[in-house]
């Protein structure tokens, strides 16, 4: 103890101040704060347990050979897959750890071979396979196994090395990307133009020896989750006022400022300079005033708003035998993101400030090698495990895209009649067909 009090004089002072406030009415807010950590641990705990007692369904999705079903019928598959949005009382989320089920929307190339698999909670099956065959009557839909739940990789001590990241969007999550839509032509003469083209043609370029998985999660919203904030985002393009959000921080500090004796004084003169230095806004709604650009993102944020919209997150995985792994492989599925963003839309890029499994030097590679390698094998370690557990809480935030934009992303590839189709897509064998009503039978 003198020892202590040798390194720290203070030290004695310090504590006898620290056990005075903690007599004198600090024991109140440790029991609080401890009450709160424990709480905290209880919620997490009973939400991951929630979470793993749910059972998941994994279904092939073959495309038929001719596909001219056009993507606003993919917009009801995912409309009508919204279904499994429930709405969670203060009891199911807090004391039950009940959380919004999710769905992993998947494009796997294994060796080439380009395959469409949705994992879906077991008891939404019904609804994903009436969905999907109600648009594409000619699909066949078949329960697979998970294909990634006999493989573990551990940094270091793998025979295959891999690579990843998550996407992240550009601008604010309300404004979307460029649709299908955006790549109608009406003029030309292939009306059908699929904007993932260039999604399937790179995923089957993989090597017999390679893997490629795209995984979008998500994860439906209620719309009054988001819609607020769509609105409010249009009205600061317009230049309308925007009322403040009360908070309770907010609450607390006008409050506190009532016992404040000058107060009042301070209000009147503060309200007086806000009136001289205001600056002269645009006329509510003068959409004159507006750049093209400016108008065209207010009617793409509302007709977002529009639709259903779910919690995102794309994840990128990329795995191949450590001495035949090719690191440029991610650049021609990253390129075919390119293409669905402009500036008038919104964009999706990579992440490469936490997620992306790599890491440039600052300085000095051989002095700052071994914190590298920490970090690169913990983020091929965590996107990973977050595409195998198809995990909504490992990487980034995830963010909002509606059901248009959904099905820009995830869809049968289309082939109309005539066209060169996606040879390294799972296809149906054979068009198949009822039997007649008045076939005889023995």
């Amino acid at each position: 103890m003198s020892f202590i009090f040798g390194l720290f004089p203070n030290f004695g002072e310090a504590f006898a101040a620290l056990w005075w406030v903690f007599i004198h009415g600090g024991w109140v807010a440790f029991i609080i704060l401890t009450v709160y950590i424990l709480w905290q641990i209880y919620f997490m705990e009973i939400k991951a347990q929630f979470r793993r007692d749910q059972d998941w369904t994994f279904l092939l999705i073959r495309a038929p050979r001719q596909n001219e079903v056009s993507l606003l019928a993919v917009e009801q598959i995912f409309g009508q897959m919204h279904a499994i949005h429930t709405t969670l009382t203060w009891p199911h989320k807090y004391l039950e750890g009940k959380v919004q089920l999710w769905y992993s929307l998947e494009m796997v190339s294994l060796g080439g071979k380009v395959s469409m698999i949705i994992r879906t909670p077991t008891k939404m099956r019904d609804t994903v396979e009436a969905a999907f065959y109600a648009q594409y009557p000619s699909a066949e839909i078949t329960e697979i196994k998970d294909y990634m739940e006999n493989v573990d990789y551990h940094p270091g001590h793998s025979e295959f090395d891999l690579w990843g990241c998550e996407m992240n969007i550009l601008k604010s999550q309300v404004i979307p990307i460029k649709t299908y839509k955006d790549f109608e032509h009406a003029t030309a003469d292939q009306k059908i133009i699929d904007p993932t083209a260039a999604m399937f043609e790179a995923l089957g370029k993989m090597e017999p020896h390679e893997f490629f998985g795209v995984q979008i999660i998500t994860q439906p919203l209620g719309d009054a989750e988001w819609r607020d904030e769509a609105d409010a985002k249009a009205k600061e393009l317009l230049g309308e006022e925007i009322e403040e959000e009360r908070t309770t921080g907010k609450m607390i500090k006008e409050s506190l400022q009532m016992y404040n004796p000058f107060h009042w004084v301070e209000k009147m003169f503060s309200k007086e300079e806000k009136q001289e230095e205001k600056p002269e806004r645009n006329q509510k709604n003068d959409l004159m005033q507006m750049t093209d650009v400016e108008k065209e993102r207010v009617v793409r944020i509302q007709k977002k708003a529009g639709k259903p919209g779910y919690l995102t997150k794309i994840r990128l995985l990329y795995m191949a035998p450590e001495d035949k792994f090719d690191a440029t492989k991610k650049a021609v599925v990253i390129g075919a993101f390119r293409t669905l963003g402009d500036d008038q839309t919104n964009g999706l890029k990579p992440d490469t400030k936490e997620t992306w499994t790599a890491l440039e030097y600052k300085i000095s590679p051989s002095l700052e090698a071994p914190y590298i390698n920490y970090i690169v094998n913990k983020r091929k370690h965590h996107i990973f495990n977050g595409y195998k557990e198809r995990s909504i809480i490992i990487g980034r935030p995830m963010y909002i895209l509606n059901v248009e934009e959904l099905a820009t992303l995830f869809h049968l590839p289309l082939a109309p009649e005539g066209a060169a189709t996606f040879s390294s897509v799972e296809r149906v064998e054979s068009k198949k067909s009822q039997a007649p009503i008045n076939l005889p039978v023995g």
